[in-house]
């Protein structure tokens, strides 16, 4: 037998080992593959989004890639340290460093080239697909013929290659400081028992719980400025959740005699505080990956399916149109026939007015209040603006009163508002007493902020405001507008700005749709591969530690557990191990989604729990694959 076929041989005999491994590395090999036929695909050259897309694929590349090569990296070095005895027993039957060092080589070879060909088959047998959900997400009209790349093929080649190869030689690099009985030892080292510090295990609590509150109470004007303090609380919290405090959660279970000493409590208590302080680390790490998987699938899934309310809330007026100046009332109006000319010929019903509003300078008791383009509007019209959408106003100011125009998204956060305002235009001024009220009306590009005043006091502005002062609103209700979204965007885009600056809710959705899905399509893969790599990470563990845990079980077996009892411990620590890190990860993710609800006004829950779900259910598959070996392996100690 030949050096190669000895490598060769050991791969293939660890097989069922290596196989979560084969598997995660075959299908970042796959995603990174897809990735690149997308770009050097000829036909995206025609589109005007080309550079974007590339830009995102790349960016996604780089991203795919950087974790591909760390969790090689981990990966090879947990296999290495579970075959450590292994490696030993080389050493000492007379096999050198050179030797043992190109054996590695040679196996991480192996499993690297089966992966990248098997991933790249499995891209090429998926590629059609995965064009066609490009063509979907992209919104394109004709779907991307099929294309092989030699290129990508290439590219994604070379690349995982060097990749196996740089991360084979990172870790082997370990061994050569290695002893022999070291290596021999393998992973074998006296427990010692475990100890946690109560000042770290309660800061833990402290730091994630701040980070939650900065999320739960998180809104517009602050989520941004938050994001960073999040972050600092949460991993910090989470690492020392599970290096301190759960250390300390299992020792206060001694305390409980109800529950330490009733059946197998007592043993399984202290099994598992043995197991979560060996894994803290690896339990922390699959939380945040979790935690990332969840959040990002969950808020892109969220604000897709969101859409059309989300526009329906950002612009209350299906579509607008706003001009300024006496002297373009004419042109104005040409645009506005245009416009209805257009929605006539594409069947497109619609009921429309046209409302005056006039332009003023404001000036309050509140400093970044002052100074400000403002456009007031007549009670009656902005009534009847309001009742079109078939919504009611339930104010109606005095000839004191002006009401201030919130955006809905802005209702629920604390701003710095004027009690008092002056309205200066150039032949008014005039004081108020300022409420507000939740706006019925779009926001433009001359405010933000609208204004209502009483009838009888936007006639005494109007009548005296100059021909610049004077801005015509006209106002469309689309029943059913989101099937004509497409149309509505086009037709209003041959605008000419200068005279009728558009709005509508047809141009947020579609440009929400747009984005949503780049962001769906780059990122939907990625979270998909950060999940598989953590259930495979775990995985890893339970492979390098069954040895040590089947002579743990032998000796239950020898001082009478039986075999039912022994199968319901190892269920349950695996159980445990399993589950707390995604459990913590789903309470992350609640929060972050919560952080998003926030900032939306359509509900994100369902799509969340459709997405929570979907990732429990994969879990759970992977749980039950990983628990059926691991039994099949403890029936060998009976």
């Amino acid at each position: 037998m030949t050096f190669i076929q000895f490598a060769f041989n050991n791969v293939k005999r660890n097989t069922r080992a290596y196989l979560s491994y084969f598997l995660s590395c075959m299908f970042s090999v796959m995603v990174f593959f897809m990735y690149a036929v997308a770009v050097f695909h000829p036909d995206i050259a025609e589109y005007e989004f080309r550079d974007i897309v590339q830009r995102g694929i790349i960016a996604s590349e780089v991203i795919i890639y950087g974790f591909s090569f760390l969790f090689v990296l981990y990966s090879t070095g947990s296999f290495i340290k579970s075959r450590k005895k292994e490696y030993g027993l080389l050493t000492t039957l007379g096999i050198s460093k050179t030797q043992l060092n190109f054996m590695l080589i040679l196996e991480n070879t192996i499993i690297g080239i089966a992966s990248i060909a098997a991933g790249i088959v499995a891209g090429a047998l998926l590629t059609k697909a995965f064009l066609m959900f490009f063509t979907i997400a992209l919104g394109l009209e004709d779907v991307l013929p099929f294309y092989l790349s030699f290129k990508a093929i290439g590219l994604t080649a070379l690349l995982f290659f060097i990749m196996f190869e740089l991360n084979t030689i990172a870790v082997i690099w370990t061994l050569r400081t290695k002893s022999i009985m070291d290596v021999f030892r393998g992973s074998k080292s006296p427990k010692k028992v475990p100890r946690f510090s109560w000042i770290l295990s309660v800061l833990s609590l402290a730091a994630i719980g701040t980070a939650y509150y900065l999320a739960y109470t998180a809104d517009w004007i602050t989520i941004f400025s938050r994001m960073f303090s999040i972050l600092f609380f949460i991993i910090p919290g989470t690492y020392f959740l599970f290096t301190q405090f759960s250390i300390a959660f299992t020792n206060g279970l001694k305390f409980n005699k109800n529950y330490y000493y009733r059946k197998l409590n007592m043993l399984t208590t202290s099994d598992l505080t043995f197991k979560l302080r060996d894994n803290s680390r690896l339990l922390f790490f699959v939380t945040i990956l979790s935690a990332v998987s969840f959040t990002s699938s969950g808020v892109m899934y969220g604000l897709f399916q969101s859409a059309a309310e989300e526009a329906e809330h950002f612009s209350p007026q299906d579509v607008t149109l706003i001009g300024q100046g006496e002297d373009n009332r004419k042109t104005f109006l040409k645009e506005v026939n245009y416009v209805e000319e257009r929605f006539k010929k594409e069947g497109i019903t619609y009921q429309s007015m046209l409302a005056n509003s006039v332009g003023v300078q404001g000036y309050s008791d509140v400093s970044e209040w002052n100074d400000l383009e403002l456009l007031i509007y007549s009670y009656s019209d902005y009534k009847k603006m309001v009742e079109m959408n078939g919504e009611k106003v339930d104010f109606k100011p005095a000839e004191h009163e002006v009401y201030l125009l919130i955006p809905e998204l802005l209702s629920s956060t604390k701003m710095n508002q004027p009690e008092n305002f002056s309205f200066v235009s150039k032949n008014n001024n005039r004081d108020f007493i300022v409420k507000t009220a939740e706006s019925g009306i779009n926001s433009n590009i001359y405010t933000n902020y609208p204004y209502i005043v009483a009838d009888e006091i936007f006639e005494q502005y109007y009548q005296a405001a100059d021909d610049d002062e004077i801005y015509y609103n006209y106002v469309m209700d689309i029943p059913n507008w989101v099937n004509y979204a497409e149309e509505i965007t086009e037709i209003t885009s041959h605008e000419n700005f200068e005279i009728a600056r558009p709005d509508s809710q047809a141009n947020f959705y579609v440009a929400t749709k747009e984005g949503m899905s780049y962001l769906f399509f780059f990122g939907i893969f990625i979270s998909v591969l950060f999940f598989l790599a953590a259930g495979s990470i775990l995985y890893f563990r339970m492979y390098q530690d069954i040895d040590n845990d089947l002579k743990h079980f032998h000796s239950l077996y020898r001082i009478g557990l039986t075999d039912k009892e022994m199968k319901k411990i190892a269920t349950k620590e695996l159980g445990l191990l399993f589950f707390i890190p995604f459990f913590a990860a789903v309470i992350h993710a609640a929060f972050a989604f919560k952080a998003l609800q926030n900032l939306l006004s359509s509900s994100i829950t369902i799509p969340s729990i459709i997405v929570i779900s979907i990732y429990f259910i994969v879990h759970f598959a992977n749980f039950l694959f990983i628990r059926n070996i691991y039994t099949a392996k403890l029936k060998k100690v009976m």
